[in-house]
């Protein structure tokens, strides 16, 4: 590998929907949803070095899903990686944006070029799915359906779209929200061809997200930001299992205010088709 030094845009996603279909053998459900990446990013810079993964956050090296995916890649090529990954976090932890997922799969693809290609596309999907529930998509980015555990990813016709995200300064953890789920929770019977339909033709009054309404069954900060959002008029979405509450269109004055007087995060972004 000769001398490099590159920096990547890393971007975050939103769940335009997401449904629960059941309980798999694995022990994980399965789930049906629509991603899409968005204009909020991280910052990726890969140098030559000895193999190490920082984050402007400080997330241990050893947790870190880059780093994790990276000892992965060096035994499928049998050989060690020399490389030095650094990562401006942007993208807030807990929210159901997919920072780590995103930062995983744009690092190995952009590993995996500078090496030349020797691994297939397949091959990184493999690594991905090892750590990462949702980092499959963000080899792709766009707009894309996930099935499965969310690994078994469809790209679809990319939509432009203008949305306002609030993050309420909590973090919500995955595992801890999943563990709420009840037979209630799920849709067996989902007519999945008709919410793509749905959404490309931008009725998106069939969007929903019943994992994110058990999240706000933990965490009354996003029930508020939630509740407030609807209040205005808007429709109200989760990503993921939150804590990010999202809506199509841009921040009014009243988001911000309140954004600002309740000491909310808030991002206007559009959507992103650059991975």
């Amino acid at each position: 590998m000769s001398k490099f030094a590159i920096r990547l845009l890393s971007p975050a996603k939103v769940n335009l929907g997401l449904w629960l279909l059941g309980k798999r053998d694995d022990g994980y459900h399965e789930i049906f949803t629509i991603y899409h990446t968005v204009s909020l990013f991280d910052e990726v810079f890969i140098r030559e070095g000895p193999l190490r993964v920082e984050t402007s956050n400080n997330i241990p090296q050893e947790e870190n899903l880059v780093y994790r995916a990276l000892r992965l890649m060096e035994k499928r090529l049998g050989k060690e990686l020399e490389l030095s990954v650094y990562i401006c976090k942007n993208i807030p932890q807990g929210a159901g944006l997919g920072g780590g997922s995103s930062n995983c799969a744009v690092v190995l693809k952009a590993v995996n070029d500078l090496l030349g290609k020797p691994l297939s596309t397949e091959e990184l999907e493999e690594i991905v799915k090892s750590v990462s529930s949702d980092g499959v998509f963000f080899l792709y980015g766009g707009t894309a359906v996930g099935r499965g555990r969310g690994d078994t990813v469809e790209p679809i016709k990319h939509i432009d779209l203008k949305l306002t995200l609030i993050y309420p300064n909590v973090q919500a953890h995955t595992g801890r929200v999943y563990s709420m789920v009840k037979d209630v929770s799920l849709t067996p019977d989902l007519d999945s061809d008709k919410i793509i339909q749905s959404v490309l033709e931008g009725k998106f009054e069939v969007l929903e997200n019943r994992l994110g309404a058990l999240a706000m069954e933990i965490f009354p900060e996003m029930r508020e930001v939630y509740r407030f959002v609807e209040y205005l008029g808007y429709k109200p979405m989760i990503s993921g299992s939150g804590s990010c509450i999202f809506y199509i269109g841009e921040a009014s004055q009243e988001v911000q205010k309140a954004a600002l007087l309740r000491g909310w995060k808030l991002y206007q972004v559009k959507s992103y088709d650059g991975v």
